[in-house]
């Protein structure tokens, strides 16, 4: 048996062991694997105090193509607490979270060559105190406001969809918009504020504002510099959502721009800055077929787009991509997710001419294929064999095509 094969397989094989573990499978935490901790947990939520972790991982190996053979392991734990502080201390409708990550291992993208990583887990392999937010709905929920140390990829360009990839040009909230340092993602915080209004039964608005600073990346920070300094921009998000029912069928619709202000950006192969910049961003998402009135099982598609006209700038000025999600295609898998994703990422004429200009090979484009299936061992458990192929690494057609094959894992404690 090939060896880069080996480890994934354990992880298959041992993790179906957690399907006769449930046996919180009645009480209230049903879709935790520690259950209710004899009583502790519910007592703690009654009071206003919930307490939650999830650990996912990804193991990853080369199979073909890009600069060489590698096998690698990373994982993520994400863990923390919400507080009612109506339950707490009497303030109506308001919610205090604290949360913190601790990432570890390591990623195959550079053996890979690629523009995108083919392990979405893999940035910033350390501990990071995250969110530490104060949330607060007005009008009936209607109305929400929410301020404190956050990111952007809490709020915006994102879909529960995306979080079946194991390529994080798609996981997590469209890519592009990341690449440039003008949008915050997890597992980098900082200080920020969300307002979300309702517009209609089917429809909200939402505004959001981020600080954001040259460093914002850096991990050794930790999530704890809560400095704000004379270099640092303003990145604002402006986003409207439509969930409409059509044909008796769900579909979710969103259109956002992002505008950075105030941190200069460097252009390609130029000494100049700007210190504006603009990008809009599209999502698209329908259940094409429902296997039954009574039931959520059956094919939804999705699209994405990502945009921008400054290409002096961006390092891929134009993104889609393209989605397929089917719920219970097997028979008596009802809660199994079959996945296939196809994203194209185009690079800007002037991030090639820049690195031309440093004898490097000029840069077109790159595509990248994804299929996964989802195994829902549990409430709290799934496991996820994914295979992706990656036309074109880096852009450049010096690298040979990729074929990466993955297993990501994770539970809910």
């Amino acid at each position: 048996m090939n060896s880069k094969l080996l480890l994934p397989i354990l992880l298959l094989v041992s993790s179906t062991a957690l399907v006769a573990v449930d046996a919180t499978a009645d009480s209230r935490f049903a879709d935790r694997l520690t259950g209710d901790w004899g009583g502790t947990r519910s007592q703690l939520a009654d009071k206003g105090i919930e307490v939650f972790a999830y650990y996912n991982a990804i193991t990853s190996t080369i199979a073909s193509g890009g600069l060489g053979d590698e096998t690698n392991y990373a994982g993520d734990l994400f863990t923390g607490a919400t507080f009612d502080l109506e339950k707490l201390i009497g303030w109506d409708n308001t919610t205090f979270t604290l949360s913190a990550i601790e990432r570890h291992g390591s990623d195959v993208t550079p053996s890979v060559g690629s523009q995108y990583s083919v392990m979405q887990l893999v940035g910033g392999q350390t501990t990071f105190l995250y969110n530490v937010t104060l949330e607060k709905t007005f009008r009936e929920g209607d109305l929400s406001v929410k301020l404190g140390r956050m990111t952007a990829t809490d709020d915006f360009v994102g879909s529960p969809l995306y979080g079946y990839s194991l390529n994080n040009a798609v996981n997590g909230q469209i890519r592009a918009v990341l690449f440039d340092g003008v949008m915050t993602s997890y597992p980098f915080a900082v200080w920020g504020g969300r307002v979300k209004a309702k517009t209609s039964e089917e429809s909200f608005v939402q505004v959001g504002v981020f600080q954001i600073s040259p460093d914002m990346f850096d991990p050794t920070k930790h999530g704890t510099d809560m400095s704000i300094s004379s270099d640092d921009g303003v990145s604002v998000f402006v986003q409207y959502d439509w969930n409409p029912v059509l044909a008796g069928k769900q579909a979710h619709f969103f259109a956002g721009v992002n505008n950075t202000f105030e941190m200069e950006l460097p252009k390609f192969n130029s000494a100049g800055t700007t210190d504006r910049f603009t990008r809009f961003y599209a999502h698209g998402d329908y259940q094409v077929y429902r296997e039954s009135d009574t039931t959520d099982e059956g094919l939804t598609l999705f699209a994405t787009l990502a945009y921008t006209a400054q290409e002096a700038v961006a390092i891929i000025p134009l993104q889609s991509t393209l989605g397929a999600n089917y719920k219970g295609l097997l028979p008596g898998r009802p809660d199994d997710r079959t996945v296939a994703f196809v994203t194209y990422g185009q690079f800007s004429e002037a991030f090639s001419d820049e690195q031309a200009g440093l004898g490097n090979s000029r840069v077109s484009h790159e595509l990248v294929i994804e299929v996964g299936h989802r195994v829902q061992l549990t409430r709290y458990a799934y496991i996820q064999p994914d295979i992706q192929f990656i036309q074109r690494p880096g852009g450049t057609g010096d690298i040979d095509d990729a074929v990466v094959l993955g297993v990501q894992f994770g539970a809910s404690f």
